[in-house]
């Protein structure tokens, strides 16, 4: 057997290996987990690598289906969301935001964008608020420009 049919056999141990990986452990073999593809049935907590944008996203609690061409990813934040190291969300560890993730009020956020820390300073449900935006779009509505 070559080493390429050897990998494709362990393949699917690999990935079912990786599901019990924490997001931290996740985070740091990310091709590992399945690529995403359309016509994939996927359930809420669900980890796909997406490797258009080398990114490792989850699925959304209460959002599973079936993966389709225009709903990728990366343009879907109301069903994934990147899937991110914990942080504390303090002034001195900020969040890393991300477009289609959750915002909790009075938890602080770095902006990718341009590196700035925002306060969010308003939530819509008492799971916080999923906005579509980043924290230098919203300011005067969910955030505050911290520095």
């Amino acid at each position: 057997m070559s080493y390429y049919e050897n990998a494709l056999k362990m393949r699917p141990y690999i990935e079912k290996a990786a599901a019990s990986l924490s997001d931290a452990e996740a985070l740091e073999v990310p091709t590992m987990f399945p690529a995403w593809a359309v016509g994939l049935e996927v359930q809420p907590g669900e980890r796909y690598y997406y490797t258009p944008n080398k990114t490792l996203y989850k699925c959304k609690e209460g959002q599973g289906h079936t993966t389709q061409a225009p709903w990728t990813p990366d343009i879907t934040p109301a069903l994934w969301e990147p899937v991110d190291v914990e942080h504390s969300g303090t002034i001195d560890d900020p969040i890393t935001a991300a477009a289609g993730m959750t915002y909790i009020k009075d938890l602080y956020y770095l902006d990718p964008s341009d590196s700035k820390i925002y306060l969010c300073t308003r939530q819509d449900t008492p799971s916080g608020t999923s906005l579509q935006y980043l924290p230098h779009d919203l300011v005067g509505i969910y955030f505050e420009t911290v520095t």
